[in-house]
């Protein structure tokens, strides 16, 4: 199966693809042509006609682990990060701003509307079997793949073939160190915020008392709670590193 799309529609072929059981794991090739193209950030693909054409019949495969939410409209799976938070509100607003931009853009403009008038929320966060931690957070990231939002470099360490999520908690901070913050999303040294925390998990439980969005791969997911739950080599992807050619704008295919 090869998905020509973003990340929505890398979503839904993913979606469809582990929602029927199979004896092995589905191969897949991701070919980005879309508006975030988080994923391709991950798992790269080639942008060039002749690159393509070798990368289709390349015959090099690698593991793709994948997550599977459940929150209150039902299962999914997801392939490169979901969130409970501010996440699902810039979402909507993306969803409606002007394509006519990109969508770094539009994502970057709807983080700074949301980041105005999300409030945070109170949350009881799970990792594994550890204990319930209680925290005000404006998000929490399950990261599989190290990008969302059109560029923001939410999880730097996250490794989409290692079994395990990336759990980014941003807390308890101020509408206006939020905004002033968002550069270091991009360039990924939010760390350095004493608001923010990083875990590593397999799975991850969230609760609250007031119901907040969920996203997953830049769709709309319901509201929690929420479940997540890492899916070890859910997948074979033909990965444009592995390919054995170059994606440089100078690499050649020889004939």
């Amino acid at each position: 199966m090869i998905a020509v799309g973003g990340d929505g529609t890398a979503h839904e072929v993913v979606n469809g693809l582990l929602r029927r059981p199979t004896a092995r794991p589905p191969r897949v090739g991701f070919l980005q042509r879309g508006t975030g193209a988080d994923l391709r950030r991950s798992v790269a693909s080639p942008r060039r006609p002749e690159d393509v054409a070798a990368w289709l019949t390349s015959d090099r495969w690698r593991p793709l682990d994948a997550g599977r939410l459940s929150t209150s409209t039902g299962r999914r799976y997801f392939i490169n990060v979901a969130d409970a938070g501010i996440g699902a509100e810039i979402v909507r607003r993306a969803a409606r701003g002007p394509g006519l931009f990109g969508g770094t853009v539009n994502f970057l403009g709807a983080a700074v509307i949301s980041l105005l008038r999300q409030r945070n929320t109170p949350v009881r966060l799970r990792l594994d079997e550890g204990r319930v931690l209680q925290r005000r957070v404006r998000t929490i990231a399950v990261a599989n793949g190290a990008y969302l939002g059109g560029a923001m470099r939410m999880a730097p360490q996250a490794q989409p073939d290692d079994g395990w999520f990336d759990v980014v908690t941003i807390g308890d901070i101020s509408r206006w160190l939020g905004i002033r913050s968002l550069p270091m999303l991009y360039r990924g040294t939010h760390g350095r915020l004493s608001q923010v925390e990083f875990g590593k998990a397999r799975r991850v439980e969230i609760e609250s008392d007031e119901p907040i969005g969920v996203e997953a791969d830049g769709e709309l997911a319901g509201t929690t709670p929420a479940v997540f739950e890492i899916i070890p080599g859910a997948l074979q992807v033909i990965d444009w590193r592995s390919s054995g050619i170059l994606s440089s704008d100078r690499a050649r295919v020889s004939d």
